[in-house]
């Protein structure tokens, strides 16, 4: 008769492979997601880096962030803040519309300190390809229309494509892609309008901006 523990052993031996192979698994695929992160974040970086003139901030914007909800958009956004000797210069929004005609658009929006638009760019999205893709950068200049305004320029009830009565050019055959782009730049202008102090509150002052 075959002893208990000579059968035993085979199983414990079976089990505590299993149990190292989840380990190193789970291990691995840590990795794997922080690698990917960082890398999301540098590209993200890079991108708002290209945003803002070379040599109009001396910060680590990377560091120099802070999370902001702007209204109606769906994810809270990432907003990078650009000083130069310690002064605002720029803030950069990392923010997700959900109202692309095929899927979120994600969008970069840069403002400088009296509240203009430097710029926007378009990080990823899912619109039709020969259509609402012409919302990127490569592929026309439509977003270069947003340079140098804000609240006011134009007035708040023409944000809107000129299709629908509104003061932007709309992307052909792509009204709703060029509705949920122009939303989303005016809202960033209204959360910007409207959290001056706290979006370039830092340590020291904070207090004085809750």
């Amino acid at each position: 008769m075959i002893e208990r523990g000579a059968l035993l052993r085979p199983a414990l031996l079976l089990g505590l492979l299993g149990l190292a192979a989840a380990v190193l698994l789970g291990g691995l695929n840590r990795l794997t997601e922080d690698r990917i992160v960082a890398e999301r974040q540098q590209r993200a970086l890079g991108a708002v880096s290209a945003m803002l003139e070379p040599g109009s901030y001396d910060n680590d914007l990377l560091a120099d962030r802070i999370e902001m909800a702007v209204p109606a958009l769906s994810q809270t956004a990432r907003v990078y803040r650009a000083r130069s000797d310690g002064e605002p210069r720029a803030a950069v929004f990392d923010v997700t519309t959900e109202k692309g005609y095929s899927g979120p658009i994600r969008l970069l929006v840069a403002v400088d300190v009296e509240g203009r638009v430097i710029g926007v760019r378009v990080l990823s999205h899912r619109e039709t390809p020969g259509l609402g893709d012409r919302i990127e950068r490569g592929k026309s200049d439509w977003l270069t229309q947003f340079a140098g305004k804000s609240l006011g320029n134009p007035p708040a009830g023409d944000w809107a494509p000129d299709r629908r009565s509104g003061e932007f050019d709309t992307v052909t055959s792509a009204t709703i892609t060029s509705s949920a782009v122009i939303d989303a730049v005016k809202r960033v202008l209204q959360t910007f309008e409207s959290n001056r102090k706290k979006l370039f509150a830092t340590t020291e002052n904070a207090e004085h901006t809750q």
